[in-house]
């Protein structure tokens, strides 16, 4: 490996704390849902906890993007993660006295979920300030990769074990796990404040959101993938959000199995996150693409029509494997594409599409498991992923993508809303 081809010590740094980060998330992830399971048995009452931590996406992605494009995202990403520490010290405490309820947790889920906003934003918009454009494939592959890992190697088997030893436990580890990724994101150097260019006095936050929304609408490219996206995460949430009544009532799994279960379906996302890169190189981008998809589609249909363990895990393997690589090619063009002083509102307004419907994913999956029963979820979901497909083929090609790399965007004329230094919002 020559110097040119080695990843800069400041990426290892934000690998480092996006690492442990997921261990803590793969814990959270594991806990969460088995602790509103022993609080209720209620499909639509649990549904309501994945709607409360994917709302923030619907509520606040754009403003948070303007917001992001303006400040220092180190900053940002340490802030934000101070706060879920804090949050979730409190859940500790709750627990601890026993005086938990399912709507603390609806509480919990919008307050992380509100953090997670700001900090997955600014964490893709300051990925690429700290690593050279021709390693972004590999940067992101990586990030993947051990991110994956932690979160469902050893984060969510950890958390299942930890809730059937005490259900406070997962919860305050993984508060520690967010203050040990602040200290490990303080060392990174620079200054990460994207544009410091004076504007109008009569600019408005509104205008901030209306330039990165005008950006992403008239690239056709990004603006396809965003919207067939949105359709891809609504159908993945509908039976994810009764996930865990489907792997507990249909599989007949136990509580400690769960976690096992979530780990093992996380195999095939780190091998893709790991050979992302490679596989994109070998078989291009658009192929790419339309091969995740279709992926999606067959396991969907699969785990409705065999519901067992092994066969599911083995499904599911699969399906996180194509996911990793889907994530590799869009994110790499997201961040080669979008100019560094739009990143922000850019990708928030990509992410609005993208997250915004998953709350949305999650009430219907909780109703349409409440009348047609948990497998019917699966069949919902095969069905909406077909209409994202269709969605792909109207602007996603190779000629596309190729003229979408190779256009010069010159980020300060393009932007139509530069932040004057008065605004309290930025300053």
């Amino acid at each position: 490996m020559t110097s040119a081809d080695a990843l800069p010590r400041d990426y290892w740094r934000l690998l480092s704390a996006s690492g442990i980060s997921n261990l803590g998330d793969g814990i959270f992830l594991a806990a969460l849902p088995l602790l509103a399971a022993s609080i209720t048995r209620d499909e639509v009452a649990i549904s309501l906890v994945a709607v409360a931590a994917l709302l923030p996406w619907l509520l606040f992605s754009l403003p948070i993007g303007a917001i992001i494009d303006r400040s220092d995202r180190k900053r940002i990403m340490v802030v934000t993660d101070t706060v879920r520490a804090v949050i979730l010290g409190l859940l500790t405490l709750s627990l601890t006295f026993d005086v938990a309820e399912i709507w603390m947790l609806w509480l919990l889920a919008f307050g992380l979920g509100t953090a997670e906003v700001f900090f997955d934003n600014s964490t893709e918009a300051l990925l690429p300030e700290v690593v050279p454009q021709h390693l972004l494939e590999k940067a992101n592959g990586r990030k993947l990769a051990l991110d994956l890992a932690a979160n469902t190697f050893i984060g969510t088997p950890l958390g299942s074990l930890l809730f059937a030893t005490g259900i406070a436990w997962p919860f305050g580890i993984d508060a520690v796990t967010f203050a040990v990724a602040v200290v490990l994101i303080m060392p990174i150097r620079g200054d990460f404040r994207a544009s410091t260019a004076p504007r109008h006095e009569s600019a408005s936050m509104y205008a901030e959101m209306r330039t990165g929304f005008r950006w992403l609408w008239r690239q056709p490219l990004l603006r396809s993938i965003a919207l067939a996206l949105a359709l891809t995460n609504l159908a993945f949430q509908i039976p994810q959000a009764v996930f865990v009544l489907f792997a507990l009532e249909e599989l007949g799994v136990s509580e400690m199995q769960y976690g096992f279960l979530l780990a093992l379906m996380g195999i095939g996302a780190v091998v893709g996150g790991l050979l992302g890169d490679r596989v994109v190189a070998r078989l291009g981008q658009t192929m790419c693409i339309y091969g995740a998809i279709t992926t999606w589609i067959v396991t969907l249909l699969a785990t409705a029509l065999y519901p067992r363990v092994w066969f599911v895990a083995l499904a599911v393997m699969i399906e996180s494997a194509a996911t990793a690589v889907w994530n590799v090619v869009t994110v790499s063009l997201r961040q080669k594409v979008i100019p560094t002083e739009l990143f922000g509102r850019v990708n928030s307004v990509y992410r609005w599409f993208a997250w915004g419907t998953l709350p949305i994913g999650s009430l219907i999956g909780g109703q349409v498991a409440a009348q047609f029963g948990l497998r019917g979820t699966y069949v919902v979901a095969a069905i909406v992923m077909c209409c994202a497909m269709a969605v792909l083929l109207t602007n996603v090609n190779t000629a596309n993508i190729v003229r979408a790399l190779s256009t010069k965007r010159h980020a300060g004329s393009q932007d139509e809303t530069p932040v004057a230094r008065s605004d309290p919002w930025f300053d």
